[in-house]
């Protein structure tokens, strides 16, 4: 019989953000245990935080696959590994992730064999398939989603150094759960849709969800979760049967919520079920930003003000995410958001420049929103780094990134005089 394939999943290192080393990579992990309940040899090698100017040093050889996750920032890094590689072995490297499913022809002339678009669980398993058989695979390849999710085996931590993480809830060290795949809304400016776009949202079962719950509690002692589901109050009858689940387990846990699906049943639920800290995508207090049309994060201000009240009234704390730069913005438009949020009550807050991420309605589709430069470097397409550091990388006809730049600063110095706290700074949460 034939000796099965070796598989050598790599993570790249961002040196550019203040922790490198929050969590470990979830999308490999779920590569790497769907690959080893195959039969199939799977390394992980988390280059995190990493500073070595040696890093292919510390990519094993000898492996017949390599595959490397990608995103836009950290690009050229990887593309530099990869070719270390292919320099070194005769082995075939892989492409996935954000960059690779926005730029598939793109990251294919930059030497990798093969390019996977979107989820890479059945993609990766099919390539190595096709090539245990002696045969060469496409060049790029769709991944097509795994369904039911329940059927992908939990995530193995036990191929990373979980105690080199530093993500918290409350304090303790924490590890993500992703309970569903997916995002329904069409914000101009969100990547998280590039590895789903057009597909419809997906669960795991509450049941599915309560197993590695209490997997990872027996195996590792963890009883502190973050839930990294896009949005993961976007079902309230999915989360009426969740909640009393959890509340069960007696954990605590953070979540994405959307202001719109904070209703106050579901801070309620969420309360009781162990929920202590909620992040929203808050983005802009302006109208005139977050009409559909331009922004189109189809949420009303009337909306931000309610969710972020109906979320305080039950203690749950609040961490808010603000965008400046979108294509109409003006010095008006950056008062009423501060006018906005100032008024209401939550807990921590970051600012992000807007950035024309690959795949992204402003980055294929620029002279629709106005945008008459976009900067292609994508080393500079950083949301928020070491000492507020962040990427200005786009110009319309009405401003410039320094103009961005400017309103950034403002809106953080403003809020920060309003007594707030910048996101990574309060206690107990990272």
């Amino acid at each position: 019989m034939k000796k099965n394939l070796s598989l050598c999943l790599v993570h790249t290192p961002c040196l550019e953000l203040r922790d490198d080393r929050l969590e470990p990579p979830l999308g490999l992990l779920y590569i790497a245990s769907q690959v080893q309940s195959f039969g199939y040899k799977v390394t992980l090698v988390d280059l995190a935080a990493e500073t070595s100017d040696n890093l292919i040093d510390l990519i094993p050889a000898g492996y017949d696959v390599y595959g490397f996750s990608t995103y836009s920032v950290n690009y050229n890094v990887t593309r530099r590994l990869q070719k270390m590689v292919k320099e070194r072995e005769a082995a075939v490297t892989i492409a996935g992730g954000p960059h690779a499913t926005a730029l598939p022809q793109q990251v294919s002339a930059d030497g990798f064999d093969v390019v996977v678009t979107a989820e890479g669980e059945m993609a990766i398993l099919k390539i190595l398939h096709i090539l245990q058989n002696n045969k060469k695979p496409l060049p790029i390849m769709l991944g097509n989603p795994p369904e039911p999710l329940d059927h992908l085996p939990y995530p193995d931590y036990d191929l990373v150094n979980i105690n080199s993480y530093t993500r918290e809830v409350n304090g303790q060290k924490c590890l993500s759960l992703l309970t569903s795949r997916g995002c329904p809304y069409p914000c101009a400016f969100c990547n998280s849709n590039i590895m789903g776009a057009g597909k419809p949202m997906r669960y795991r079962s509450c049941e599915h969800v309560i197993g590695e719950i209490r997997f990872l509690k027996q195996k590792y002692g963890i009883q502190h979760f973050r839930m990294q589901d896009d949005i993961y109050t976007i079902n309230i009858k999915r989360i009426r049967k969740l909640a009393p689940l959890l509340a069960q387990e007696n954990i605590q846990y953070r979540c994405f919520a959307r202001v719109n699906t904070m209703s106050t049943e579901m801070a309620s639920l969420l309360k009781d079920s162990g929920c202590i800290h909620a992040s929203f995508g808050v983005e802009s207090g302006s109208p005139t930003i977050l009409a559909k049309g331009a922004m189109s994060k189809q949420q009303t201000p009337k909306q931000i003000c309610d969710g972020l009240n109906n979320a305080d009234k039950v203690g749950i704390k609040s961490r808010i995410y603000l965008m400046v730069g979108f294509p109409g913005e003006t010095d008006d438009t950056i008062h009423e958001t501060l006018s906005l949020v100032k008024q209401l009550p939550w807990n921590e807050f970051a600012v992000y420049p807007v950035i024309a991420y690959p795949g992204t309605p402003l980055h294929d589709r620029p002279d629709d929103f106005g945008i008459t430069y976009i900067d292609k470097n994508y080393s500079d397409y950083l949301q928020i780094g070491k000492n507020f550091k962040a990427g200005f990388t786009i110009r319309t006809k009405q401003f410039d990134e320094h103009k961005v730049r400017a309103w950034r600063d403002y809106v953080i110095d403003e809020l920060i005089k309003d007594g707030r706290t910048w996101a990574g700074n309060s206690a107990g949460f990272k």
